[in-house]
């Protein structure tokens, strides 16, 4: 399967929304959407591409 490519919106888009999916099968998660999208906006310009990826997996595998 080809990698698809996704620009900085489109990405947002997608987060945000599976966060609004994410609270509706768990209420108890008492985050707003937009606070969890103030917090993912600065990491288009802290963390260069490869270097969100690892951190990404390194927080999965920790959580296994």
């Amino acid at each position: 399967m080809a990698r698809e490519l996704y620009n900085w919106d489109q990405l947002e888009s997608y987060a945000g929304y599976a966060f609004y999916l994410l609270k509706e099968k768990y209420p108890e998660l008492n985050i707003k959407t937009d606070t969890y999208l103030s917090e993912l906006r600065p990491l288009q310009t802290r963390y260069g591409k490869e270097g969100m990826i690892g951190l990404a997996n390194r927080c999965i595998k920790k959580e296994k």
